[in-house]
């Protein structure tokens, strides 16, 4: 005689705040000679590389480009960090503005997650899926007067980061969702 089961979706979404926020600024200097633009854009590169270490910026990484129009050399200098808040951001912002105005150029910043945040979530969601569904089939086996028995089978539909949410000006944190399938043996 076959077995008969009971087959459930769960769906579980969570907004995960980003813990990694890629800050991106470049100094520029235009001088009559290399050598001067070049002096002008390290001393404030070393102003914003301490204010960066200062907030807590890791992965510290600068690009250089100097070139000449005419009689006039133009040096810039792109400084990149990673930081772990977008206030970190805004605090160096902020004060790269005030302190060094027209000489600098701000660019949006790039916000994501730490790999293991990654990894987290995604078992934490998987999980939680799991549990939907199990409630779910509970729920339906209370409802038919039969019990449960045990998973025979889960499956993960699918699972991402959420593209177009509700949160769609707010990059500071993602939403994450995971849908999944269990199928479960019925005891009569």
């Amino acid at each position: 005689m076959d077995k008969r089961t009971i087959r459930v979706t769960g769906n579980y979404g969570e907004v995960v705040p980003c813990d990694r926020v890629v800050f991106v600024i470049s100094c520029v200097s235009t001088k009559t000679s290399a050598e001067e633009a070049n002096e002008s854009v390290d001393k404030r590169q070393k102003y914003i590389t301490q204010c960066c270490i200062n907030e807590g910026g890791k992965d510290l990484k600068e690009n250089s480009l100097l070139s000449k129009n005419g009689e006039m050399f133009t040096f810039i200098k792109e400084t990149r960090v990673v930081l772990n808040s977008a206030e970190k951001c805004e605090t160096l912002r902020n004060r790269f503005v005030e302190k060094l105005d027209n000489s600098i150029k701000i660019h949006d910043f790039l916000f994501g997650f730490k790999e293991k945040t990654q990894a987290d979530t995604s078992k934490r969601a998987f999980t939680n899926a799991c549990r939907v569904a199990h409630d779910k089939a509970v729920h339906l086996c209370n409802t038919i007067d039969v019990k449960l028995g045990e998973c025979v089978q889960i499956e993960e539909l699918n699972s991402d980061w959420v593209k177009d949410s509700n949160m769609a000006n707010d990059f500071t944190e993602r939403e994450y969702r995971c849908t999944v399938t269990a199928e479960y043996q019925l005891i009569s």
